[in-house]
This record gives structure tokens, C-alpha cells and sequence, in this order.
């Protein structure tokens, strides 16, 4: 641990493993969304242009993924709702020839009897549904879905698990916490349960417009007025709960560095991680910063593995052996932060925002 919180970034105390190989690979189905979430970033994504993963594409990273020796993990999330792809079908049933687990989130409109069939029989390994509303109706989020509409998803996904006598997928459901819905977190952990989701993950939000920046409910140096733990264990919860990270000042640690990812864009774009896909805003403890994408290829010309051996990225994933990013969370006045606010570059000179990453404080957290 840090001796001295607001001298920290004087010497690197950080460490963590960084994966020589890709073991996990995100893919962007689409960017197209039948919602509007009030708390989604694509409302703020500089030149943001609806697409999704066509098939050509799909055709070039199958023998991609399928050459990689370590990948442990494939996951289908990205800035859109990845059944919204005509083709989804099509792109899971090559996705399985790559004897990978398959995990898939989605906000679960989509899915009918056939659908639920289909994931079924593959079948995918994992399936995060999206839920973030108090069941009763009060303070939407999700506009124009309806608690009951959603358990129906979850009822015809459990029907189908039934007749093809599976346990796959494991049913899982995401939640994001606000100071706005807090009162409803114990509510939809119930409301979840009883429709049949069998593992729970609340994470913090990462506010990505000014009407959200009051809606954290993590802080630093001192504890969070609203204790996301204490709270869900008033109730008793039968199911697993994976509660995110409430206080900043930890040390770091980046998810995606240590498991080896690299993120495919739906244009087929390389990004190390969800959050350097896109170009956006984000009002970091109520300080607004630009977090700019950072791309080491696209598949369309160059080989994956060939993209992830490039001496660019190499040098990416090799400053997470030390951490050579400031600690922004220990920073006495971040709005005041000239590197962050004005320059293009951190105060270490790095032009990416890991300093300020909430992912690697475990703030944030995704499946």
C-alpha cells in the first residue's frame, strides 16, 4: 500500500501481471440500440456512427481467434445491443467453432422462443441481461421496457434451458448503481431472483454526461454516504452478488492488461480495452476530461496476433508491469489538473486516461 497518499506518484509502488498472449477477446456485435439509456455513453461518442460487425468481417477474425493458443473467453459486449446485428446468428454459430466460452451481454428485448433456443442449444456459457430500474416503476432508466416484459425474457430463456435439459447459460444480471436508484437496489436483486437470474454483478456508474456526475456513489479518502454492501445485506440474498468497489483510494489494477484483451470495434478496430474504443467525455469525480480512443490497428488490414506483437502495443501493456500512470483518484484538486483539463497528456506524459481509469480501482466493473 501507498505510505503516503498525496505523494504517491514520486515512485511506481504499483505492480500486477500483464499477459504475454491474448487470452480474452471482446468483439462489438453492433452499435446500434433499441434504448436510450439515460446513463449510456453512446449519448456522447465524438462522430458516433451506427453500424454493425458485418459477415466478410466476421469470416477474417474466425481464424484469427481460432490461431490464438491461450484464449480462454470471448465476449460479445459493446456501445450497442449486440442481438440489434441481422446477423447474430450467423456470428455466434462461427464463434463457437473457436472452443472458447461465449459470453454474451444484452439488454434481452430481443430474445424470443426461437432465440432462447438458439443460445441454448450452442450453447453460449454466459448471459448478462441489463437492469438497472426499480421493478415498482419509479425513476426510469430503461425508458419504455417494463419490468414484467423483461422477466418474460428470462422465462422463456429458463423454458428453453428445460426442454434441452441444460444449465447453460448461467444467467446473470448487471446492474448499474446510482444515488438516484439506490433505494431500489435491494428490490431488483429480489425482483431478479425471482425471475430466475442466478448471479448478480452492481457496479458504479462511469458518468459520461454533466447530468450524471451527481450520481456516483464512490469517493476518496473518505467512506461513501451510501454503502452499496450494507445495504444489499439487509435482505437475505440467495444468489451470488458482485458488489463493485466503493472507496478510490486502492491501488490499481487493470482487468484487461492482466487477462490479455484486446477489444474489436464493430469496423474492426483494435482497442486494448472497452474504454479506449471511443472517443467520449467523462466527468471524473465531477471534473470533466476528454478520453480519447487509441487503436493499434484494424483486422480488415493486418492479422490480430500480428496487431498484438506490434512494438506500440507491446510498449501499451508493458507500463502496467509498474503502473507508469498517475494515481488521478490521490490528486488534492482534480478539476484543477491542467494536464488532464487543457493538455492532451497526463502529468507522466502518457496521452491515454488510464490514470483515471475506474476499472482498475475495481469502480467499475463489467462481466
Amino acid at each position: 500500500m501507498h505510505t503516503d497518499k498525496y505523494f504517491s506518484w514520486m515512485t511506481r509502488t504499483e505492480r500486477q501481471d500483464v499477459s504475454n498472449e491474448i487470452t480474452q477477446v471482446y468483439i462489438e456485435l453492433s452499435t446500434h440500440c433499441n434504448l436510450a439509456c439515460k446513463t449510456c455513453v453512446r449519448h456522447s461518442i465524438e462522430n458516433f456512427a451506427p453500424r454493425h460487425l458485418a459477415k466478410p468481417m466476421m469470416q477474417r477474425i474466425i481464424p484469427m481467434l481460432q490461431s490464438l493458443p491461450k484464449l480462454s473467453r470471448i465476449v460479445l459486449l459493446g456501445f450497442g445491443e449486440a442481438l440489434c446485428n441481422p446477423d447474430f446468428m450467423h456470428h455466434l454459430s462461427l464463434l463457437k467453432t473457436c472452443n472458447a466460452p461465449i459470453v454474451l451481454v444484452s439488454n434481452a428485448h430481443f430474445i424470443t422462443e426461437r432465440i432462447a433456443d438458439f443460445l441454448i442449444e450452442l450453447p453460449i456459457h454466459e448471459l448478462w441481461l441489463s437492469w438497472d430500474d426499480d421493478p415498482a416503476g419509479r425513476g426510469r432508466i430503461r425508458q419504455g421496457v417494463s419490468s414484467d416484459a423483461f422477466a418474460g425474457k428470462i422465462a422463456l430463456l429458463i423454458e428453453a434451458r428445460t426442454r434441452h435439459e441444460s444449465y447453460l447459460p448461467k444467467l446473470g444480471m448487471e446492474v448499474v448503481a446510482l444515488r438516484s436508484n439506490t433505494h431500489a437496489l435491494p428490490a431488483i436483486i429480489d425482483f431478479g431472483e425471482k425471475a430466475g437470474i442466478e448471479e448478480f454483478i452492481i457496479s458504479n456508474i462511469f458518468p459520461y454526461s454533466e447530468n450524471m456526475k451527481d450520481e456516483i456513489l464512490y469517493s476518496v479518502f473518505n467512506e461513501p454516504d451510501v454503502s452499496i454492501l450494507k445495504l444489499l445485506t439487509k435482505n437475505k440474498h440467495t444468489r451470488p452478488i458482485r458488489i463493485a468497489n466503493q472507496a478510490a483510494d486502492t491501488e490499481r489494477n487493470c482487468p484487461f492488461i492482466e487477462r490479455g484483451t484486446v477489444f474489436i470495434t464493430s469496423s474492426g478496430n483494435i482497442a486494448p480495452c472497452p474504454e479506449l474504443a471511443y472517443a467520449h467525455p467523462a466527468w471524473y469525480f465531477g471534473s470533466k476530461r476528454m478520453h480519447r480512443s487509441l487503436y493499434f490497428g484494424n483486422i480488415s488490414k493486418t492479422p490480430l496476433e500480428k496487431i498484438w506483437q506490434t512494438s506500440s502495443f507491446s510498449e501499451f501493456r508493458k507500463k502496467f508491469e509498474y503502473y507508469e500512470f498517475p494515481d488521478c483518484t490521490l490528486c488534492r484538486e482534480p478539476d484543477m489538473c491542467w494536464h488532464r483539463t487543457v493538455d492532451t497528456k497526463d502529468c507522466y506524459g502518457n496521452e491515454t486516461p488510464c490514470g483515471e481509469c475506474l476499472w482498475a480501482k475495481n469502480i467499475v466493473i463489467c462481466p
